[in-house]
């Protein structure tokens, strides 16, 4: 697929976050608790897309696949705390952290060049930074 599809795509793909957010301090339709459960699930999506990524079943590096499922099981243990109610906080928190960890992951994989510098520079760095950003802004910024 041509690098600035996914780019376009990867960008749209904020799109729903900052309704949320347009949502949750302006409009006020939706309850907030909706909002966060929205962007909460929608994050371990992504989280969990970005992660089935690394896989490399071809080369029978079980490194790789390890690290790909890993996102997997961080969302089952997440969406289950959020169930049980857990401190939705803490959980955006830990959302933003394990982003930016696999974030830092990925980019040592760029530097043993298993990543491309655009993918890493364009598309990673900014999407992740912007994500985690609308994440913070919607648990620590006080809706009216």
């Amino acid at each position: 697929m041509n690098f600035l599809v996914q780019c376009l795509i990867s960008y749209l793909g904020l799109i729903p976050y900052l309704y949320l957010l347009t949502d949750l301090f302006f409009i006020e339709t939706l309850n907030p608790e909706i909002i966060y459960d929205i962007m909460l699930y929608h994050t371990l999506l992504i989280f969990t897309f970005i992660g089935a990524t690394n896989w490399d079943l071809k080369n029978n590096y079980i490194i790789y696949t390890i690290y790909g499922f890993i996102p997997s099981l961080i969302a089952f243990v997440i969406m289950v705390l959020n169930v049980l109610n857990y401190d939705q906080a803490s959980l955006f928190i830990a959302m933003v952290f394990f982003l930016l960890l696999q974030l830092i992951i990925d980019y040592f994989s760029y530097l043993n060049k298993k990543i491309s510098s655009q993918i890493i520079y364009y598309l990673r760095v900014p999407v992740t930074l912007m994500l985690s950003g609308i994440l913070l802004i919607s648990i620590f910024i006080d809706h009216p």
